[in-house]
C-alpha cells in the first residue's frame, strides 16, 4: 500500500500541521483559497480530520465569501473572530478580486491604449469616490490607499494638492490612511510639502476635538504616570502612527534602548513606530495619542488588516 505523503497548509505564511495550528493562524484568504481548490479538503484527509472533512465538504461551494467564512469560522472553532471584522476583511477582498478581473479583461481583449488610458483615469476616479463612500471605514480606506499606491501612484504625484483639499473636506480620515504609505507621506506632510497642505494637516493637530472627530473609534489616547519607568503599549509587530504627545512625556519604538523622543520630535510630524513604549514623570501631563495603523498578524486578511494608532494632542 502506498504511502500518504502528508504535506503543510501555510496560513498567514506559517506552516500548519493540525487543527490548533490553523486556529492560531486563521487568515480568510488564505481559507478561502484552499477552500476553493480543494487544498482544504486534501490537507483535512491526509491529516485524518474526518469530522472536520465531512463539515467542510457539505459547505455549498456556490456560496458566497462571508457564508463560507462563517461556516469554516464555524467548524474550525476559531475564536476572537468577530463578524463587523469579518465582513470588511470580504469587502476588501471583493474589491481586489474585481481589480484582478478587470486586469485580465485587459489583457485576454488587448484594449487599445487610449481605451486603457480612459480606464486607467477613470480608476482613479473611482478609487477615490470608493473612500469618499466608505469615508468611516478604516479598514477600507486602508485597502484603498495600498491600491492607490501600486496602480495610481503617478496620478497621485500629478494630483496630490488638489486630492488633499477634496479629500480633507468630504473623507478627512482617508487622509491618515493615505499617510500610512510611505510613498505618499513627502508630499502632504515634512519639508518637502507644500505649505499649504502642512499647515492645514498642522492646524488639524492641533485640534484635539477635530482629531477625535476625524478618527473616532480608531484614536487610542493613554494617560498615565509612568513614574519615569518605561512602559510597554505596543509590541513591535504594531505599527503606530503618534499623532501627538505632551511636553514631559517621551515615546520610542519598541525594544530600542537608545532612543527617547520628547513632544518637539514627535508633533505635527505624523511618526510611524514599530509598537511603542512610553515614559512620563508627570501625571498632569501623561497623555498620549496613537493610531494603530498596520497589524502585522493577518489574522482577519491575510495581508491588509491593519489598525492606526495616534499620540497625545495637546
Amino acid at each position: 500500500m502506498a504511502k500518504t505523503i502528508k504535506f503543510n497548509l501555510i496560513l498567514d505564511n506559517y506552516p500548519v500541521r493540525n487543527i490548533e495550528g490553523l486556529q492560531e493562524h486563521f487568515s480568510i484568504e488564505d481559507m478561502l483559497k484552499y477552500f476553493k481548490n480543494g487544498l482544504l479538503l486534501r490537507w483535512l484527509d491526509v491529516r485524518g480530520y474526518k469530522t472536520q472533512y465531512d463539515a467542510v465538504a457539505a459547505i455549498n461551494q456556490s456560496s458566497d465569501k462571508k457564508e463560507i467564512v462563517m461556516a469554516l469560522v464555524k467548524i474550525f472553532e476559531v475564536a476572537e473572530m468577530e463578524i463587523a471584522d469579518i465582513e470588511k476583511a470580504i469587502g476588501i477582498l471583493t474589491y481586489l478580486d474585481e481589480e484582478k478581473e478587470l486586469n485580465a479583461i485587459y489583457k485576454e481583449n488587448a484594449f487599445s491604449k487610449k481605451q486603457i488610458i480612459t480606464d486607467y483615469h477613470s480608476g482613479y476616479i473611482a478609487l477615490i469616490m470608493h473612500m469618499e463612500e466608505n469615508k468611516d471605514n478604516m479598514a477600507i480606506l486602508k485597502a484603498d490607499a495600498i491600491q492607490m499606491e501600486r496602480e495610481y501612484f503617478g496620478l497621485f504625484e500629478l494630483n496630490y494638492y488638489e486630492l488633499y483639499f477634496r479629500l480633507i473636506e468630504s473623507a478627512p480620515k482617508a487622509v491618515f490612511a493615505i499617510l500610512t504609505r510611505d510613498a505618499f507621506r513627502k508630499f502632504w506632510i515634512g519639508d518637502e510639502a507644500k505649505d499649504e497642505i502642512y499647515t492645514s494637516i498642522k492646524n488639524i493637530l492641533s485640534n484635539v476635538e477635530r482629531v477625535k472627530e476625524i478618527l473616532g473609534n480608531d484614536l487610542k489616547i493613554v494617560k498615565r504616570d509612568t513614574q519615569g519607568m518605561w512602559d510597554p503599549i505596543e509590541k513591535a509587530e504594531i505599527n503606530l502612527m503618534v499623532i501627538s504627545i505632551n511636553r514631559g512625556t517621551f515615546v520610542k519604538n519598541e525594544g530600542m534602548f537608545d532612543e527617547k523622543l520628547s513632544n518637539t520630535d514627535v508633533n505635527y510630524k505624523l511618526m510611524k513606530f514599530n509598537g511603542l513604549e512610553y515614559q512620563c514623570n508627570n501625571a498632569l501631563n501623561c497623555y498620549t495619542w496613537r493610531y494603530e495603523y498596520e497589524e502585522q498578524r493577518k489574522r482577519y486578511v491575510g495581508f491588509l488588516y491593519r489598525r492606526i494608532i495616534p499620540h497625545n494632542l495637546y
